[in-house]
């Protein structure tokens, strides 16, 4: 007789292939409402006291969003690149995961920066552009930024590795990501194809997840499965 799968064993098969497919869906849509255009104090402070708050919030809740959604997500891909590919798996998952703290940490940041229209402009300002071109700032978000980086492109790898995609879905992320770092200008348009090329590689690789079967899941055999029950 067939032992029954665990719900909870499912939920979390659901759980990390749900997270590979919406985080990159998620920044694309954080792209789209995010009503900020140079990003200094004085935008942020005429965007933050102005009609587009309503915008500016749910862009930073969003960006949280997907920063929250990385750790479910590369369990999807620890799960199957136990063996072949685990070197990779591992260090991805590590990148990945800091680089989704940064993500959520840069929400907090800027949802706690949309009080500052309540004080003087010109003194809000000057201190929003304090925080945002701090050095130490800087070099630890550049760090953990650099970190997504290289997570959002050697995970899928580790998921090539253990057979579980073709190569063209690492491939392709890893395109998108020396995209993002190494062309000379950025736009909300370059934004959005390179989150569109993450959003196609690991969506592969959640939807690969998702239609798993439990054994599949499990890395056994349907016979492996077969226990006996006693009477």
């Amino acid at each position: 007789m067939t032992t029954p799968v665990p719900t909870s064993r499912r939920l979390r098969r659901y759980a990390a292939g749900v997270s590979l497919v919406a985080f990159p869906v998620v920044l694309i849509v954080q792209e789209f409402t995010n009503p900020l255009s140079e990003g200094d104090g004085a935008d942020f402070l005429e965007v933050a006291g102005g009609d587009s708050r309503g915008a500016l919030v749910t862009s930073m809740l969003l960006m949280m969003l997907a920063g929250a959604l990385m750790a479910p997500a590369v369990s999807g891909v620890l799960h199957q690149a136990r063996d072949r590919g685990a070197a990779l798996a591992n260090a991805g998952a590590a990148f990945l995961v800091l680089g989704g703290l940064a993500l959520f940490a840069e929400g907090v940041v800027w949802l706690t920066a949309t009080a500052l229209p309540g004080g003087d402009p010109a003194e809000m300002a000057a201190y929003f552009d304090r925080l945002t071109e701090s050095s130490l700032t800087g070099a630890v978000w550049m760090t953990l930024m650099l970190c997504f980086g290289l997570g959002a492109a050697i995970l899928p790898w580790a998921a090539w590795r253990a057979g579980a995609v073709q190569w063209w879905v690492p491939a392709l992320a890893t395109v998108a990501v020396v995209a993002e770092f190494g062309l000379p200008f950025h736009s909300t348009a370059t934004e959005i194809v390179v989150f569109a090329a993450l959003a196609a590689a690991y969506g592969a690789i959640g939807l690969r997840v998702l239609r798993m079967t439990d054994s599949e899941w499990d890395g056994v055999t349907p016979s492996q499965r077969e226990t006996a029950v006693p009477a």
